[in-house]
């Protein structure tokens, strides 16, 4: 029986058990904050009160805000703590156009290149998206949907096009009003997009699933706005009750 003390590179590729720092949770609790808007845009919020909130000491907070301005997500205004970046009508329109451009090369892609873990883990998105859209829980709902839309894009097996997609998602829900899963009207229609889309992929339909990708965005943009139209005059016609 021999014996090899060294166990170098037999865990290649897993990585390592490690639990998160203070910094990484703490950048991870703020961004999502950001990200689902519970953070004001335009408005400047106290370091100290962060800092508070999260239980944690300055430092690893800062570290993260650092990360985050980096990123454009905060600034920092001297003497008065962080201001939430806001996202003007031009870059709101780039993120929508660069999203279907991205989901659409990565959907022709997965459909060329994807593997049999690769369509298991979207069909498995798929399903938690079937399962979860009549549920109250929009935050959940949506991080489901940007999650098969991941999937998708993870299926193409282009690294530059996946993170870039990823980062056009985060930014996507900082001025998504948050509102299709609300209305299971629209929050089905989504999901059929999903399943089409699903579909084209497996079926190695190239142009099918680049098509379905388009859709599917197109979609989510036009139920996003009348829900939020349905949403504003249900708000006006109780105000006007009063």
């Amino acid at each position: 029986m021999s014996e090899n003390n060294s166990v170098a590179g037999i865990f290649s590729g897993h990585g390592q058990i490690k639990t998160p720092t203070y910094k990484e949770q703490a950048y991870r609790l703020i961004k999502e904050a950001i990200l689902y808007q519970r953070f004001q845009a335009d408005t400047i919020y106290s370091q100290e009160a962060i800092c508070q909130e999260l239980g944690i000491s300055r430092t690893p907070v800062r570290e993260a805000l650092l990360e985050l301005q980096k990123e454009n997500y905060i600034r920092f205004c001297r003497g008065k703590g962080i201001q939430i970046v806001s996202l003007d009508d031009q870059a709101i329109h780039d993120i929508l156009e660069m999203r279907i451009y991205l989901e659409m090369a990565g959907a022709e892609l997965a459909a060329q290149r994807a593997t049999k873990s690769d369509l298991d883990y979207i069909r498995e998105c798929l399903e938690a998206n079937q399962r979860h859209h009549r549920t109250d829980n929009i935050i959940q709902n949506y991080r489901i949907d940007h999650q098969f839309h991941r999937s998708v894009a993870k299926a193409a097996h282009n690294a530059l096009l996946y993170n870039t997609l990823d980062d056009v998602l985060n930014h996507y829900l900082r001025f998504e009003t948050l509102t299709v899963y609300q209305s299971q009207t629209f929050a089905q229609s989504i999901v059929d997009e999903h399943q089409a889309l699903y579909e084209a992929v497996k079926n190695r339909n190239a142009q099918q699933a680049r098509q379905a990708a388009e859709e599917a965005d197109r979609a989510a943009q036009t139920a996003s706005a009348a829900a939020q139209s349905a949403l504003a005059a249900a708000d006006e016609a109780r105000r006007s009750l009063r």
